[in-house]
């Protein structure tokens, strides 16, 4: 994997934050190739001239937006693992994995920054890179860790983690376009809580009698 470039440093962080916010929303709902510099300084609500003092182009965002994005993935999951690992029990692990924050999606730009790398992947490199990594080795791991630790405890019998942890995840990105669809407004009939608990079940159902 290539090393991705610093990000950009601006001294307007307020301003910064404002056109990150509106690149990873517009990027994510419209796609990258099709929102110009225009149609984000349109969002932000500043003079079309003055994005540039701020960003020379367009990929020039996204790099910040997907650093940005990966930062704090990474923040969440680390926390997350750090917790999972002092659990005794498996109730005790679903709470986690299943937190208000989590499921609600508490988080509107972290949803639509999930859902841009999934749609970027197929026409943009460096969200291809980060996409692989983050999504397919570096979530999987951390949830395939998470389970390994009861089985190494005897609360669950041995079991091929990695499957499940895989399809929990991709679960995870499934329901995050679901929200996308909430925050947009066109919101689809499906009650995500729902689909939540049921997929709660069958993930300790999973872990219960081994897979």
């Amino acid at each position: 994997m290539s090393v991705r470039e610093i990000p950009t440093i601006i001294h307007d962080k307020e301003t910064q934050n404002r056109i990150l916010d509106s690149a990873t929303r517009l990027f994510a709902v419209r796609g990258f190739t099709t929102v110009s510099m225009n149609d984000i300084a349109d969002d932000v609500g500043i003079k079309a001239a003055s994005i540039y003092h701020h960003y020379k182009s367009k990929e020039a965002i996204l790099k910040d937006v997907l650093y940005r994005f990966e930062k704090g993935y990474r923040n969440y999951f680390d926390s997350l693992n750090y917790m999972n690992k002092d659990v005794n029990a498996l109730d005790d692990l679903m709470d986690n994995l299943f937190n208000k924050e989590f499921v609600e999606m508490l988080d509107p730009i972290g949803c639509f920054g999930m859902s841009l790398v999934l749609n970027e992947q197929h026409r943009n490199e460096s969200a291809r890179e980060l996409s692989f990594e983050l999504f397919h080795k570096y979530s999987v791991k951390t949830m395939k860790s998470s389970f390994d630790s009861l089985v190494q405890k005897g609360v669950i019998p041995p079991s091929d983690t990695g499957i499940i942890a895989a399809f929990f995840m991709h679960s995870v990105f499934a329901m995050n376009e679901i929200h996308i669809h909430e925050y947009v407004g066109t919101a689809i009939p499906l009650d995500c809580k729902a689909v939540y608990a049921d997929l709660k079940c069958f993930i300790t159902a999973a872990l219960t009698k081994g897979v």
